[in-house]
């Protein structure tokens, strides 16, 4: 797309979503159309749709969506910006860097990065609760991952609710599960319904043999 046309969305947009700032002036930015969408800083596309009078927007193409510490892309997204509220499918990938948090001289690390990815995500930006449906993928640093059908990211209160098919990996240990709720700043599980845990066994080390069994008698 010619930067002039980019130029003219970029405009038109910041208008629309009642801003009031000024459109940059270098066009190799003149993707970035918007700030304080839906609770983002900013939103870079290519194109933009948008009703003056309900507030929903389109966006038909790729984009990116960033505030401090989240960033979200996607194929294509739809939402309203008087709602706050966006739906975004398509190779949709939910990225959350570290968070920190200063209290007068103290430094404080909210929670690790980490990765989510789906087929679909329904986003809250108010309440900031990302609802996860198809595929979903979760990584945190530190080697936790884990899968599961659909997944509701509480991201305000650091709680990931996983369910279907709930698989989560920490290391060499695994859990399965039909539901698991997952502290992402605490590192804290809770599964429910056929809860399978699997954790490797240590070996000995080199040169000792394990302690023999004392028989039982009455026992096979």
């Amino acid at each position: 797309m010619p930067s002039g046309t980019k130029l003219g969305i970029l405009c038109v947009a910041a208008l629309l979503f009642g801003l009031g700032a000024a459109a940059p002036q270098n066009p190799d930015t003149a993707g970035d159309i918007a700030s304080h969408i839906v609770g983002f800083d900013h939103i870079q596309t290519d194109k933009v749709g948008y009703d003056l009078n309900t507030g929903d927007f389109s966006l038909p193409e790729p984009f990116t969506a960033e505030r401090q510490g989240t960033t979200i892309s996607a194929d294509q997204g739809n939402g309203n910006s008087k709602q706050k509220l966006m739906h975004a499918k398509g190779h949709v990938v939910l990225h959350q860097t570290r968070q920190i948090e200063n209290h007068g001289q103290t430094t404080q690390v909210t929670q690790r990065p980490s990765t989510l990815t789906c087929d679909k995500l329904d986003v809250d930006g108010l309440r900031k609760i990302y609802v996860a449906t198809g595929n979903m993928h979760f990584t945190q640093e530190g080697g936790r991952e884990a899968n599961s059908d659909t997944a509701v990211l509480d991201d305000a209160n650091h709680h990931l609710h996983m369910q279907g098919h709930v698989h989560v990996r920490n290391g060499e240990a695994t859990i399965d599960a039909d539901t698991l709720d997952y502290d992402t700043l605490s590192g804290e599980l809770l599964g429910n319904g056929n809860v399978t845990i699997t954790s490797p066994i240590e070996s000995p080390p080199p040169g000792l043999a394990p302690a023999p069994r004392k028989k039982r008698r009455g026992l096979l």
